[in-house]
């Protein structure tokens, strides 16, 4: 009779198994860029076309681990290197907000693509809030150069904020966080209050810029009088 006690089996093959799932599943934003990228490139230009493909591609692809990716994508037209830059090595598309002709239509057609693709997945509205906060500043200080590019922008704005009712109360947030990056100076959200906004969501718009735009008003009084003073 054999006395000695049955070894007990160990776990190293499972553990093994779990280290190669593991190495799979690292994060690799290029090669998703690269195939959301080669997507747009077979849709091209029709934004009915985009907003079918990525509502199938959720399905394969990893939208919540790689949502800042794939709006980096849709917004600037590849990955953003550190600086809000589009990075010179990562491949690019035309099919996107920046490289879209700058009419109202063509605005509100690619308002219509995030919001099919935040109401179909819809834990991509934190990663949209997100990349709004991060931001694009540099990039869309880059288009606003000049106070009508800077008026055109916040109508833009103001479009995306109403087609979009997860972000009616997040406008105010928005335009501050512009202001605050230098990609929206005083003088064309003082004009976009009193005379240049659009009529979508015009009253609850104008009344979350209410405070701010008074803040705004006797910042500028302020700094008349101490222009005159020192004078």
């Amino acid at each position: 009779m054999n006395n000695q006690k049955q070894q007990k089996p160990t776990l190293s093959g499972q553990r093994f198994k779990t280290r190669k799932r593991d190495e799979k599943e690292r994060f690799d934003p290029t090669q998703f860029q690269d195939c959301i990228i080669q997507g747009l490139t077979e849709t091209g230009t029709d934004l009915e076309a985009v907003a079918k493909f990525l509502d199938a591609s959720g399905a394969k692809l990893d939208y919540r681990r790689y949502a800042e990716t794939l709006f980096d994508i849709l917004v600037a037209g590849g990955m953003l290197a550190p600086g809000g830059t589009l990075a010179d090595d990562m491949m690019r598309t035309d099919v996107c907000v920046f490289a879209a002709q700058e009419d109202l239509e063509t605005m509100q057609a690619f308002a219509q693509v995030f919001n099919k693709l935040i109401r179909r997945y819809k834990y991509l509205e934190k990663g949209f809030e997100d990349e709004v906060k991060k931001q694009y500043s540099p990039l869309l200080a880059a288009f606003t150069t000049q106070g009508q590019s800077e008026l055109t922008l916040l109508l833009k704005i103001q479009e995306y904020c109403y087609d979009n009712i997860h972000f009616m109360k997040a406008f105010q947030k928005i335009v501050v966080l512009f202001y605050k990056a230098e990609v929206l100076s005083e003088e064309p959200i003082l004009k976009w209050y009193k005379d240049a906004h659009v009529a979508k969501g015009k009253s609850v718009f104008l009344e979350q810029m209410k405070k701010f735009v008074e803040w705004l008003k006797n910042a500028e009084e302020e700094s008349e009088s101490e222009a005159e003073e020192g004078d």
